[in-house]
């Protein structure tokens, strides 16, 4: 089956490191995600290769199981799905993230990659669930600015601004 890839990117008004940080709070994506209801980690590491969280999603009473499998300090991770429920049609699941400076301003680039299990939800995805995808996705990213630049956490109420997200 085809595999879809999202990629954005969104300018963050704070430091490399801050936006590191957040990133590296690894077990609280749920609170700059406002699709995910809640999230901790599994593993009893905390943070790089292997360690694993659980998020609970807003909808369908959905979960997903990840792992990060690919860490560089302050500069980029990556992460795989291995395990989910109610996510109709999925096949596999990958993401990476990144911080980085351009023109003096910090950057947050996030993509995601994924495949769905047969020609059916491949349609599927074509007509309707990869625009929706595409909408998570910049929230998750509009999220993360709003959690790092004012320190609230986003919650599905929380009216995002999702027109600085760029695509790339």
């Amino acid at each position: 089956m085809a595999k879809t890839t999202i990629s954005r990117e969104i300018e963050i008004k704070a430091s490399k490191e801050a936006v590191w940080k957040s990133l590296a709070d690894f077990g609280n994506i749920c609170h700059a995600f406002p699709s995910v209801s809640s999230s901790q980690i599994t593993s009893e590491q905390t943070e790089g290769i292997g360690t694993t969280r659980h998020c609970d999603f807003v909808r369908m009473d959905a979960t997903i199981e990840e792992r990060i499998t690919d860490w560089k300090e302050g500069e980029y991770l990556k992460l795989e799905a291995y395990d989910w429920n109610n996510m109709p049609g999925l096949k596999s699941l990958e993401a990476e993230f990144s911080v980085y400076e351009r023109e003096g301003n910090t950057m947050l680039r996030a993509s995601i990659h994924y495949s769905m299990k047969t020609i059916v939800y491949d349609i599927l995805n074509s007509l309707m669930m990869r625009r929706l995808n595409i909408q998570y996705w910049d929230g998750l990213l509009a999220g993360h600015k709003r959690l790092i630049e004012t320190g609230e956490h986003v919650t599905r109420e929380t009216r995002l601004d999702l027109t600085q997200v760029e695509a790339c």
